[in-house]
């Protein structure tokens, strides 16, 4: 009785999701992927917490991997992003001093946010049932964005470690009015004009691609608008939590969440966030931008793969 309970459950529980997967393409998970999918979303966790980026950047590229590309684990990716930037906001003590600029960027990011995925809604019905077109333009512009990232913070480690560190902050000291000032920036004013974009640009690549904006916010606030690292760490993670928020909600809105992974990623990743928090306490700035980069080239040279057919499903 209780074997049949069980299994019951296990079916039951992925036809639900099916219900929030595009094009019905959802398959019951076996308890096997369910174990697979929680040690990914540990792994996930940890980097989340070390950088305070979300980790949705690798849950597609890792998901498509594992079990095939579906436009699902763009949506899956911010309900997890959205569970990991909970868990850090917990750990980590936040002040005003990290909520500032979240809020005056806000309007920017939430507007990409729905523009993005709006833009993969009107994607996906074009493309109707067939993915593969999706998964080339997804995972290749994952490609892209992750090898070009990685590869600056790499070269950016190697001329600090060479004593000769690029200039820091200049998208901030723009002199496009209205201005604002921060006492953890060292620029006198800041443009909220530059601000309002830079968070339009984040929004939107989010709500595009399932990224939790992390990726693109956390090397900005570093090298654009001048933040040290563990600063831009703790903002980042508010603005990882605006950001998933909203795209979890406008993909599951429009059927591109899966619950079973979600809830397995969410579980592992848990736990993951606070050992990665823990860490990332312990590290230094420079060691921390360096990992960073590797990671990127990691996960860049894992859809590439992906892309030329190396991983088969």
């Amino acid at each position: 009785m209780l074997t049949d309970s069980l299994d019951s459950l296990m079916t039951a529980v992925p036809a639900c999701s099916g219900l929030l997967a595009t094009g019905g393409t959802s398959s019951p998970f076996s308890v096997l992927e369910i174990l697979t999918t929680v040690l990914a979303g540990t792994g996930i966790g940890i980097v989340s917490g070390l950088f305070g980026i979300g980790g949705g950047f690798l849950i597609v590229p890792v998901l498509s991997a594992l079990y095939g590309f579906r436009l699902a684990w763009i949506g899956t990716a911010s309900c997890q992003a959205l569970g990991l930037a909970t868990t850090g906001l917990m750990v980590r003590r936040i002040d005003w001093h990290h909520l500032e600029l979240p809020l005056i960027i806000s309007g920017g990011l939430l507007t990409g946010v729905w523009f993005g995925s709006s833009l993969l809604t009107l994607a996906a019905a074009d493309m109707g049932s067939g993915e593969t077109e999706a998964e080339t333009v997804v995972l290749g512009t994952y490609s892209v964005l992750l090898s070009v990232v990685g590869l600056l913070a790499l070269w950016e480690t190697h001329r600090t470690a060479k004593g000769r560190p690029i200039r820091r902050g200049w998208l901030a000291s723009w002199p496009l009015p209205p201005y604002a000032r921060f006492p953890q920036l060292n620029a006198s004013r800041t443009s909220i004009v530059v601000l309002a974009w830079f968070g339009l640009a984040v929004g939107f690549l989010a709500g595009l691609l399932g990224l939790s904006g992390g990726l693109i916010m956390l090397p900005g606030l570093i090298y654009c608008i001048g933040l040290g690292t563990h600063q831009a760490v703790a903002v980042t993670l508010v603005v990882v939590w605006l950001v998933a928020s909203q795209a979890a909600v406008l993909h599951a809105f429009s059927g591109r969440v899966e619950l079973v992974p979600a809830m397995a990623l969410l579980a592992g990743g848990s736990v993951g966030a606070r050992i990665g928090s823990t860490l990332s306490a312990r590290l230094g700035g420079p060691a921390l931008r360096k990992h960073f980069g590797y990671l990127l080239l990691g996960t860049a040279a894992l859809t590439i793969a992906q892309l030329a057919g190396l991983i088969q499903h």
